[in-house]
Parts: C-alpha cells; structure tokens; sequence
C-alpha cells in the first residue's frame, strides 16, 4: 500500500478554519496540537505549492504597510472534499521512532550517570509539556468555535495527558531500575553487561 502523506491532510484541516499563510500554519500547529502532531515550515511550504498544483488550495498575495508581502493559501472545494474522505478512512498505524528509547536500548554503552541523565531530562521536559496541557486546557475554553469543536479538541487534550502521565511513570520506574542496578553493580552482585 502506498505511504500517503498525512502533512497534506494536516495542512487541509487547518485551512477549514480559514486562510492562512505558511507561517500561520507553522504557529497553528504549535499552538493547538504540538502535543500530537508537529510540522516544520520545511514540510508545511512544498505541500502548499503541491496542494495548489492540484487545486486543492488557492492562493493570494497580501501587502501590508511595512510588512514584506506574503502568501495566503485556502482551502478549496476539492480541497474540502479531498479533507473529508481522507477523515472517513480508517487512522494508519503510526510508527514508533523514539530517540531516547533507542539510547536506552543500547544503556550498556553508556556510563549509568548518562542513562540516568537521559531519563531526568526527558522527566524534565513531560513536567513542562504537563503544564503546557493545562496552558491548552484553559485555552480550549475561551475559544470560540462550534460546540462540538472544543469536546473533540478535548479528547485530543485528554489522549495527551494519558500518555504524559504514562511516561512519567515509566521516568519514575526506569530511574529506580538503574539506581537499583547501579547499586547491585558497586555492591558486586550485578552484571556490569
């Protein structure tokens, strides 16, 4: 089966709340759903101008007094359309890629102090990104929008608090694991590989 290429859908669905410049999109994503879905301008600009070619999006150029021009894409009605069936397909399975997991993986190359600093500082960031889901929380709040918008968005919310109180668990219980070995290892009674 052919990898179809979620960024475009992302970018759609984006726009079905209005026009938006590249850069606006870039902000929308970080604002509203960085917690489970990130794009960089690098991915967000080729999959403009490859959504225009197909006529899913139609474009603008804006002049401001005292800002450099810029270009603002909308959605079409093909673009609409093309959004919509892609929502009816059942989700893909997402792959896992996970840097420190990996790292993790191969800990017995690493000095104990290292793993153990890894894992602190991935702790570190799930305590800021657990105060940002609160930021979120308020936010989704003042928000206008059609009603059955901020329930949907609050069940995007909700799947990323899960998660977040998963992984800080896991911090918890992979931090006392290597104390634990590193223990038994200054005792003797560990294998050191």
């Amino acid at each position: 089966m052919p990898r179809v290429n979620r960024t475009r859908f992302a970018i759609l669905g984006m726009l079905m709340s209005g026009p938006k410049s590249g850069y606006d999109l870039k902000q929308d994503f970080e604002q509203q759903i960085r917690h489970f879905w990130s794009e960089s301008l690098g991915q967000i600009y080729p999959a403009l101008h490859r959504l225009h070619d197909e006529g899913l999006v139609s474009v603008r150029t804006e002049r401001g007094k005292g800002r450099p021009e810029r270009k603002v894409y909308r959605i079409t009605k093909a673009g609409a359309d093309a959004f919509r069936t892609w929502l009816s397909q059942p989700a893909a399975a997402s792959g896992v890629r996970n840097e420190l997991l990996l790292k993790v993986f191969f800990g017995t190359e690493m000095s104990q102090a290292q793993v153990l600093d890894h894992i602190e500082r991935f702790e570190a960031s799930q305590r800021e990104l657990r105060t940002l889901y609160r930021f979120f929380e308020k936010e989704i709040e003042q928000r206008p929008g059609p009603p059955g918008r901020k329930l949907y968005w609050r069940l995007a919310l909700s799947s990323g608090r899960h998660i977040n109180r998963a992984r800080l668990a896991w911090c918890r219980e992979a931090r006392a694991a290597v104390e634990a070995f590193a223990g038994e290892v200054a005792s003797g009674s560990g294998e050191l590989q």
